[in-house]
């Protein structure tokens, strides 16, 4: 008797069975012979951007070094940096802010910025510090004891030069949408420039939310909350200061109405109400009508207030959708987790991918990814990946995968990951056939010259 195949046979049988509680999807992860290895402490790891990520060396919490990696295993730095900001750094436009350590406690290592072809340059040494990029452009607040900051391109010159820009707080940098940035203007509120530069709205909101559809929220200095268009001209005011409101998409937005989401269109028409909503994307959006604490299916409507579809309880429940979830990134799709596990959504509520959990016969989880982050505008998304060896011993760590549910990479510190995977492990079985059911999972170089080291090209 071929026991390997009636092992086969029997896992096969619990799939099968496991398929019929869960809803079918198009993909689930699996690693090739090209998913790489990289031994590094993944505990923070959450994104990635420009296809590069990061990982600590040293204490997280203490003394954190940053290092930067791309996702073909190419190291583009070593742990040569610290953050500048609040927040972990992210690559936006080619380009990322970070601090070179100082041995003298006394003084701040200086501000550079490292480019994802390796260049490193100095920026001033007076800075105190530079924003994350957002569209090519960051914030510079040039003095700890003021609070008066400025603009940066990717090259590190000052631009807009008379937009004065208020430095404190989260959220200082904002996207340009619609040829239109926000900023809040040092000693005033906030308002709006384009592309160049040239304040096109005066700072004298309150808050300010970015454009969308050639509109954008914001709150007058009474708290009303209004819904203007490019020439400040109000289109749509809120009863409720307080009220949550969506971006205008699809030429619709919704307003929370007390317990109620309510759609309108740039008319002011109200279109539609449900007990629960999120903002319209690719034409769609998802909401719920739960009557009582059950399993209540999502619905999905279109732009005319029409249920096109019912979205499985278990893939959207009633909690993702009172958050104002799914929400989709700049790649078009949403990362979505409930109790039943973790999905990644197109608009029309079709599921790209789920997450992958694989029973071994004795009932011991042996592989587990999910917990999916949202996708990057550069298409890669990080996920928790852990193995139960056996019934005391498992290993973690994060996978970096398409959408598409390829591994491109994990990062771990735990090199079991290394070793060799049979048939039990998620892998496409003609990768598994071509190479005798079974391969090793390829380390990195973790000694390999950072990129930032080499002579690169100016």
């Amino acid at each position: 008797m071929n026991y390997r195949k009636l092992f086969g046979a029997v896992c096969a049988a619990i799939v099968t069975l496991l398929g019929s509680v869960f809803p079918t999807v198009a993909q689930t992860p699996y690693i090739t012979p090209g998913t790489l290895y990289l031994d590094a402490n993944s505990s923070l790891l959450d994104n990635v951007g420009d296809s590069v990520f990061w990982v600590m060396r040293g204490d997280p919490f203490r003394s954190p070094k940053y290092e930067f990696w791309k996702v073909d295993g190419t190291r583009l730095s070593g742990a040569d940096w610290e953050a500048v900001f609040s927040g972990h750094p992210v690559f936006d436009s080619g380009v990322v802010a970070m601090r070179r350590p100082s041995e003298n406690i006394m003084r701040k290592g200086n501000v550079c910025l490292l480019y994802t072809y390796g260049r490193v340059k100095d920026l001033n040494e007076k800075w105190d510090r530079v924003s994350n990029f957002k569209d090519g452009v960051a914030v510079v607040v040039p003095s700890a004891s003021s609070a008066e900051a400025f603009y940066i391109d990717t090259t590190g010159k000052r631009i807009y030069p008379n937009v004065k820009v208020d430095g404190t707080g989260f959220n200082i940098i904002r996207p340009l949408r619609d040829g239109m940035r926000a900023y809040k203007a040092y000693g005033g509120g906030w308002g709006f420039i384009d592309g160049s530069g040239v304040v096109k709205l005066s700072p004298k909101y309150q808050e300010a939310g970015n454009f969308s559809e050639g509109h954008v929220w914001v709150k007058m200095s009474d708290g009303s909350q209004h819904l203007i268009d490019k020439t400040g001209k109000s289109v749509f005011q809120t009863s409720d200061g307080t009220a949550r409101v969506s971006e205008v998409v699809d030429g619709r937005f919704y307003v929370e109405d007390g317990p109620n989401t309510c759609y309108y269109d740039l008319a002011g028409n109200r279109l539609g109400c449900f007990k629960a909503g999120n903002c319209f994307y690719g034409g769609y959006a998802f909401v719920s009508q739960p009557e009582a604490f059950l399993d209540i299916d999502t619905e999905l409507i279109d732009t005319d207030m029409k249920v096109v579809r019912k979205i499985d309880w278990k893939v959207v429940d009633e909690s993702v959708v009172t958050e104002n979830g799914p929400v989709f990134s700049g790649y078009g799709l949403a990362a979505v987790s409930t109790m039943n596990g973790s999905y990644i959504l197109k608009p029309n509520g079709d599921v790209v991918l789920r997450d992958y959990e694989d029973y071994n016969c004795n009932g011991i989880k042996g592989v587990t990814i999910n917990h999916f982050k949202p996708v990057s505008d550069c298409g890669y998304l990080v996920a928790d990946i852990r193995i139960e060896d056996d019934a005391w011993k498992h290993t973690t760590g994060k996978a970096i995968l398409r959408p598409d549910g390829e591994v491109v990479m994990i990062v771990s510190e735990d090199k079991s990951f290394c070793r060799t995977y049979d048939r039990d492990y998620p892998v496409l079985q003609p990768v598994l056939d071509a190479n005798g059911g079974s391969f090793t999972i390829k380390a990195v170089d973790v000694n390999q010259t950072p990129l930032s080291r080499k002579k690169t090209p100016r």
